[in-house]
Parts: C-alpha cells; structure tokens; sequence
C-alpha cells in the first residue's frame, strides 16, 4: 500500500476556527504515524460514498441503497472505533471518517460532537481538518488547501477544494483540481472520485442560464428531460417552436408529431409510444439522434441500413429491431458507440451529460 495513505503528517494549524474541535495546539510535534489495512480499508469505503452523495439520486430505491451504505458503513466504523487496540490517531482518524459519513446522513450534530472527539484523541488529523470545513467552521470563501503546513498532506485538502469547486458547480476549476490531487493521492481515490471528475470536465461547458442546466448531474433522464437538453443543444429543434416559449406539453407534442420519438426501421404501435416521463435508454437516444440528423439531411437515407442488409453487425441488435437504422447510423456516425465493441445494450440508461455530448455531434 502507497505511503501516501499509509502514513500521514500531524502538525499544528493556527486557524480561525469556529468549533472546539478544531482549536488545535501549537506544541503539537510532527510525527509519522503509520495506519493499518483497516483504517485504509474505511478511506476507500467512504470515498465512495462520498462520490456517490455528489450526483442525485436516479429513483427511491437509488436513495435508499446510497442511505443503507452510510448505515452499514456507520456501523462498521464504529465497532472499529470501540476497539481498545486501536491507537489515538488512528481513532481520530477513523472519528473524524464517522463524523463525514454521519454528515452525508443529515446528522449536523453528531458530527460536530465527533469532530470533537477525534480532535481530544489527536490534533492535527488531515480529516478532522476536512470535517471541520464540511462543518463550516472556516470563513466564506476559504481555501481548505491553505490549511496543510505540511506538502504530504496537501493533497487530501486539493482533492476536497475539487469536491467543493464542484458543489459550487465551478466545474472547469474542480476538474483541474481533480487531476492535481489524482496525481499524488492513494489510486484509491481516484478509482471513488473518477466520474466526479469526468462529470465536472463534461459539465465545463454548459450554461447556466439554460433550462438543461439543471439536469446535468442526472443520471438518468427522461424524454422531456431529453428534449430540454436537446434545445439547448441543437438549433434545429427551433423549427418545432418557431422561437416561442412552449410548456412541456406543447413541446413535447410538436415533437412527437413530428416524428423524431419514433423508430424509422419498423413503426410502433401506440401502446409502445414513448411518453414524456418514460426513461431514456440507448435505444431511444439512438432513434431520436437519428431521426434528427435524417430530419437536417435527406429522410430517404433513415433506412438504408436496413434496406440493404438481411444481417446485423451488432450482436444484441437484430436486423429486424425497429431501431436497426438508427443504432447502426449513429454508431457509424460516431454519435455512440459500441459497448464492447460488438454489442450495443440498447437497454441500458443514458445520463443527461452522455445525451448531451451524443447531441452535440449530430451536425
């Protein structure tokens, strides 16, 4: 295992703290302390946590599986902290982790009282220091970096100044921060913080006037939803609104009649229609993308994947699946993509930063 998360600096921090767990002592010498594989083990554990609580959740039961890992981590970590054996800075180590995960779980005053404790256990803890700034004990504006008076330590705050950056959806700087920490943290953190990082560099883009905006950070997303990110993606879409101001219903209808949610290789029924709430899937962004580019260009070439091959390239698409021209065009376009390189998983949900970059290659 790295150093890195191995070990850990304690030093003395002359900061203006609002909470007595962070008043620290100015005599406090630094010392190397070495953390065994279990303390290791709960930095990896609510890393992910902790990456999974910066997204929403996609439906109820996405919530109450992230609820039920705080609770089966809270409950681990405790019977860890009660071990006799453990010593004093790994147990602050591990009070300040419970005090985090205890705020992912709406407990403000349980984890300041453990901000507390892990502070009386040992001073200067990298993650009582992090607490401390979730806690809001630093002055508006603050940067956490600022707080490490020791270069190991460092990186942990960099990696929590891009946490910050991108609740404050200041997406392009917490990408960059990101990439800072990854480089000299534990690998541990960027297998948890990964698709944070990706989400802020898709996200670096996008404006924060338009209506889409707000739907960036879905996971999955509807047809409506879809289409918001559409219009603010595609100026093509202006022909179905005329530049006027349409409820989603309205919208919603233009579209649909003008037949860009329906497949072109084989017609549906109206049972099988997509509604406005229905949740977006490979399968339907590929029908929707390729109706859109067929609608730019010439509509006759909508179906000539189908017209001319009695066999499918793609494994999991049949050459008689109603959205057979589409997935084909868009992979062949570059617009998707293959998953394993022979199959599509049509079936599998697509989150609105992966809608939004598919749509913004339809020229």
């Amino acid at each position: 295992m790295d150093l890195r998360i191995k070990s850990f600096f304690a030093a003395a921090f002359a900061l203006p703290f609002l909470f007595s767990c962070t008043t620290l002592q100015q005599d406090v010498n630094i010392e190397q302390v070495s953390y065994d594989d279990e303390v290791v083990s709960f930095e990896r554990r609510f890393s992910e946590i902790d990456a999974e609580s910066l997204v929403p959740d996609a439906d109820v039961n996405g919530k109450l599986l992230r609820e039920q890992r705080v609770d089966d981590f809270l409950e681990d970590i405790s019977f860890a902290i009660d071990n006799p054996s453990v010593q004093k800075a790994a147990r602050a180590r591990l009070l300040a982790l419970k005090g985090e995960a205890e705020l992912l779980s709406g407990s403000k005053s349980r984890a300041k009282s453990l901000c507390e404790e892990s502070s009386a256990s040992y001073k200067g803890d990298t993650r009582n220091v992090i607490l401390s700034y979730r806690l809001g004990a630093f002055e508006s504006g603050y940067n956490i970096e600022d707080s490490a008076p020791v270069v190991s330590e460092k990186p942990l705050l960099t990696l929590e100044r891009a946490i910050s950056l991108f609740k404050e959806k200041s997406y392009s700087d917490s990408a960059a921060k990101f990439d800072e920490a990854f480089l000299l943290l534990d690998p541990l953190y960027g297998d948890a913080y990964r698709e944070i990082r990706d989400l802020a560099w898709n996200l670096r883009n996008a404006e924060s006037g338009s209506d889409s905006f707000g739907l960036m950070t879905l996971q999955e997303i509807s047809v409506m939803q879809m289409l918001k990110i559409a219009r603010d993606k595609s100026d093509f879409l202006y022909n179905f609104t005329g530049g006027k101001s349409l409820g989603d219903k309205a919208f919603f209808n233009k579209v649909s009649a003008a037949g860009l949610l329906s497949p072109v290789s084989k017609p549906l029924d109206s049972e099988n229609a997509l509604g406005r709430d229905d949740v977006v899937t490979k399968f339907v962004t590929a029908r929707f993308l390729w109706n859109l580019r067929a609608a730019k260009r010439n509509a006759a070439d909508a179906t000539k994947y189908s017209a001319r091959l009695k066999k499918s390239p793609v494994g999991d698409v049949p050459a008689d699946s109603p959205d057979f021209d589409a997935v084909l065009g868009c992979v062949e376009n570059e617009y998707m993509s293959l998953e394993d390189g022979r199959n599509f998983r049509g079936d599998r949900t697509v989150s609105a930063v992966e809608f939004s970059d598919a749509v913004s290659k339809v020229e």
